[in-house]
């Protein structure tokens, strides 16, 4: 948002420059990006037009003869509204204009020419180049306009967070600085030229979505002039950003810059049945706005409606049928407040921003829009001609009751770290901020005011006293550290982070949300989101892998195509009967790709599936998979991941569906499990290295096909072994040697003993063992 400082200083009485009420906003938490001076050249002068006659060599030009304060001078000028008698804007020979563009004698079509005649354009001042500028009021020739007019201002870019829809507006920033600076706000008194005709002969207003639009105001003007704003209106919409349009439309503009309140403006010729209904869109309806372009609403949407049509997308642009047009002479004005819910939502699903969105959906002063519409009437009689009639209509429908919050002076200290705030400053810093203040036994009772509607609770108070107070005040010192519980969880996360990060896996952060479209592989057990950012982020994830899937996707478009990324982060489980879902916390990875990077001495070969399960077996050696049927993952290419016991995750192939919906080529392997189970393992020390010599025996074997070799492993660990440390498989093979249904597994034990070197008798011994184990239980035979 974009201000004059000039018009800031109208509503408090500043002793301080620019620059300093720039850094007092910015450390008070209303940052000001920018500081532009906004002027023109001292050595611009008054210059009164004294004759005017044809170019004799184009018709388009014209010679003028101007005095500027030291007597006639000729000048060459081109514009349309050049007269007799009009004052206007003169920069005399060897005038420096900025820029590099100094004044010179200049010979044009063959007539000599002393200086320039500018616009206001040319200036800086507005956007008007139709003709040179028309200086209004008695201004003498060779006066000095940038002191003559007061020209001499700066613009204050500024930043407003979205929860302070109260500073959209001067008065709104002129209240932060009197805070500030201790200052009073001036309010100026306004006396409304009215007329007796009552405004009830002319318009009635009937609100029939009172929760969507809680109070509507409206004013009857007649006999209104449209026509050219004069220059201060244009000079500050311009410095706003606001391009100005007729007084009418442009003192609706101005108004909300001054006050922060949206109005619109209605030609009453267009409103059928001399009524306003205030209702929401049917499904379905179309309307069409002022920018020519044909809208279709939906139910949620708020429209502004006469006895038989639309005329407004409520507080948020107005129809192309009831706009004010050069020839209206009868204004209705709208001045109302709209839930910020409502209009972001339309605004949003439309693309359709405005200034007005811009601060309903912020939240606006529910108190000021009679004192809105009553300020941009009487501008309108001043500069439009226009008649008052007599009243306001006022349909109020909101509920008063103001929350009052407490506010302990303990926590305040707590939070503060500050022991030494006196009771007085708290309270006064607050009622400088528009709260009403009473003490209590422990602190203060606070109502804040109607326009801040972000004070909600006791540590909004807090945050609102100490950044007026001074952030400045409280002393840079370290905090005592006290170790908390979630310590340990907090350093177990890093070991986890740092193990994947030494195995070249990369962290990633998504969204929380995903799209709906995901409900195809992880079920229908959603929470959905009632305002979501997007329509493909609308739904609470219970799944890390679909944002791991995404950002692949994003990848390989870019051409990364080897890719290897994990996510720590929580996933929402909805639970029945209860109002909040289950929040776990879990680790997912995905890769892609080939496995190592390209070496001249090396053939590459894509991930597979051993790799993933390598990098879970990395996190969890203690793991055991389990064979699944999880419909995100491809059937036979997937398992359960078991730990002590309990159901920790899954891994495997992702779907070929979702390559096919993503738009992936490459096989993707991805793993999830909980992080929990990694966090509670026990460190169970460490063991010597072993003094004797290890030994292994192979058994080639027959199995059922169906037969999973983890079965196999089970039965031969359930022996109990100790001198076995591992068992693994070296060799599959099916094919016509073999009986049909059958498949052939050869498995290896190495044995190690930590006490003596093992004998092969003691070691026929097991092998016979585990070969009558496997035949008994599983059917298995050893291969001949």
């Amino acid at each position: 948002m974009k201000l004059s400082y000039a018009w800031i200083k109208e509503f408090v009485a500043l002793d301080v420059d620019v620059f300093a009420a720039a850094k007092a906003l910015t450390m008070s938490g209303i940052e000001v990006e920018d500081i532009a001076p906004s002027t023109i050249p001292g050595c611009v002068v008054a210059a009164e037009i004294l004759q005017v006659g044809p170019h004799p060599n184009a018709d388009k030009l014209s010679i003028c003869t101007v005095d500027a304060g030291a007597g006639p001078v000729q000048v060459v000028c081109g514009a349309p509204n050049v007269r007799v008698g009009l004052v206007s804007a003169y920069a005399p020979e060897g005038a420096d204009l900025g820029g590099g563009f100094l004044v010179k004698k200049a010979t044009i079509r063959g007539v000599e020419s002393f200086g320039i005649l500018l616009s206001e354009k040319e200036l800086g001042l507005t956007d008007d180049h139709t003709g040179i500028m028309e200086i209004e009021g008695a201004v003498k020739p060779g006066e000095c306009l940038l002191e003559r007019l007061n020209l001499a201002d700066h613009v204050l870019d500024i930043n407003i967070t979205p929860n302070r829809g109260d500073c959209l507006s001067v008065i709104g920033i002129a209240r932060e600085l009197a805070a500030i600076f201790q200052k009073e706000l001036i309010h100026s008194r306004q006396d409304i030229p009215e007329t007796d005709d009552p405004v009830g002969n002319y318009l009635a207003v009937e609100i029939l979505a009172q929760e969507a639009c809680p109070r509507y105001c409206a004013r009857m003007l007649t006999d209104v002039a449209i026509r050219k704003s004069p220059f201060f209106m244009r000079r500050r919409l311009f410095q706003s950003g606001v391009r100005a349009i007729s007084n009418v439309v442009d003192i609706t503009n101005y108004v909300m810059l001054e006050l922060g309140q949206p109005l619109h403006a209605f030609d009453y010729r267009q409103i059928a049945g001399a009524s306003i209904k205030v209702r929401m869109a049917v499904d379905g309806e179309r309307f069409t706005t002022l920018d020519g372009n044909e809208r279709l609403l939906n139910s949620g949407d708020l429209l502004i409606c006469d006895a038989e049509k639309p005329v407004a997308l409520a507080g948020i642009m107005g129809g192309l049928n009831s706009e004010v047009k050069d020839d209206s002479r009868m204004i209705a004005l709208e001045s109302a407040y709209f839930t910020p819910v409502g209009i972001q939502r339309t605004a949003r699903r439309l693309g359709l921003p405005s200034e007005a969105a811009y601060r309903f959906e912020r939240g606006i002063d529910p108190e000021i829009q009679a004192r809105a519409a009553d300020r941009a009437a009487t501008l309108m009689a001043e500069l439009a001609d226009a008649r008052i009639c007599r009243g306001i209509i006022d349909r109020d429908h909101r509920r008063l009751a103001r929350k009052e919050i407490h506010l302990r002076r303990g926590m305040m200290i707590k939070v503060l770290g500050l022991n030494d705030i006196p009771d007085s400053e708290v309270g006064d810093i607050l009622t400088r901020l528009g709260c009403v203040v009473t003490e209590a036994q422990d602190g203060w009772n606070v109502c804040a005011p109607a326009l801040r509607h972000d004070l909600e609770r006791e540590i909004d108070l807090i945050e609102e006293f100490i950044r007026i107070y001074g952030m400045e005040k409280i002393k840079p010192e370290l905090p005592v550290h006290r170790p908390e519980v979630r310590a340990s969880h907090t350093v177990d996360l890093k070991d986890i982070r740092l193990r994947l990060a030494a195995m070249g896996v990369t962290e990633i952060v998504t969204y929380s949300f995903i799209a709906p479209v995901w409900r195809r592989w992880f079920g229908a057990d959603f929470l959905e989101l009632k305002n979501p950012i997007s329509d493909e982020l609308k739904l609470m994830r219970t799944s890390l892998i679909p944002g791991l899937a995404g950002t692949v996707a994003k990848n390989k478009n870019l051409q990364t195509r080897d890719l290897s990324l994990f996510e720590l982060g929580r996933c929402f489980l909805p639970q029945a009967g209860a109002a909040l879902p289950m929040e776990e916390e879990r680790l997912a990875v995905a890769i892609s790709g080939q496995q190592r990077d390209l070496h001249w001495s090396e053939t590459r070969r894509p991930v597979d599936f051993y790799d993933i399960k390598g990098i879970a077996e990395a996190l969890a050696p203690e793991m055991e998979l389990k064979p699944s049927r999880h419909e995100f993952l491809k059937s036979g290419f997937q398992a359960d991941i078991i730990l002590a016991g309990q159901n920790i995750g899954r891994l495997g192939q992702l779907h070929p569906g979702i390559l096919e919906a993503l738009d992936i080529i490459d096989d993707v392997y991805v793993m999830e499990m909980t992080v929990q189970p990694l966090i509670d393992k026990q460190f169970k020390g460490l063991k010597p290295i072993a003094r004797f010599p290890m030994t292994w025996r192979d058994l080639s074997l027959i199995a059922e096909e169906g037969l999973w070799y983890r079965d196999i492993e089970q039965a031969v660990l359930k022996l109990g072994i100790k001198e076995l440390k591992q068992v693994m498989p070296i060799d599959c093979y099916s094919g016509e040697k073999l009986e049909k249904g059958k498949k052939g597994i050869t498995i290896r034990m190495i044995y190690q003993a930590e006490d003596r070197t093992l004998e092969d008798k003691q070691i026929n011994t097991w092998q016979d063992m585990i070969l009558h184990a496997l035949e008994k239980g599983l059917g298995v035979t050893l291969r001949q």
